[in-house]
């Protein structure tokens, strides 16, 4: 059988050329007209199998990369979690023992600590409300501008508001 070399298109026009014949001929389909249509549906057939065997192919493959990237995620997540698990236990022993700084060969390890601030907007009256938009520290919408706070009250320890909750983590940083 000889290969179908055309391209869906091409098919697609086959039709059309055959259905201005048809309309040439007033609608009468004869023998020649007849094994036209027979011919351009089993080139359509053809092409479409092939087409379905494709897509078939494709949506294979996309569940194949699907599966491996859940896969590596899974895997990264595993990994993110081991290194998040190796550092708090060199957090751990650097505490334990009291060294704030240790020097090695290859590195130097040192404590340090971040701040992790937060707003209770429900707590905030509405005189600070009203400050705290005048000093760029919230939006009209009042919407707490937390760096500008941050920057506010950093060095006031003892005046920052109740509104303010502060948590501190100790991390560990290696150069």
């Amino acid at each position: 059988m000889k290969k179908n070399n055309k391209t869906l298109q091409n098919i697609l026009n086959k039709y059309q050329e055959i259905e201005m014949k048809l309309i040439e001929a007033n609608g009468e389909v004869d023998d020649k007209l007849s094994e036209l249509l027979v011919l351009n549906e089993m080139e359509l057939s053809g092409k479409l199998d092939g087409y379905e065997k494709f897509v078939r192919y494709l949506k294979g493959q996309i569940a194949y990369l699907k599966e491996m990237e859940e896969l590596y995620v899974k895997r990264r997540k595993i990994l993110e979690n081991s290194v998040k698990k190796c550092k708090y236990a060199m957090v751990n022993a650097m505490k334990v023992t009291e060294n704030k700084k240790i020097k090695t060969d290859e590195f130097n390890f040192s404590l340090g600590k971040t701040q992790k601030w937060s707003v209770d907007v429900e707590k905030i009256n509405e005189i600070s409300k009203k400050e705290l938009i005048k000093e760029g520290c919230a939006e009209n919408v009042f919407k707490i501008n937390l760096g500008q706070v941050k920057t506010k009250y950093k060095d006031s320890a003892d005046d920052i508001p109740d509104w303010v909750d502060i948590i501190e983590n100790t991390f560990i940083r290696v150069t």
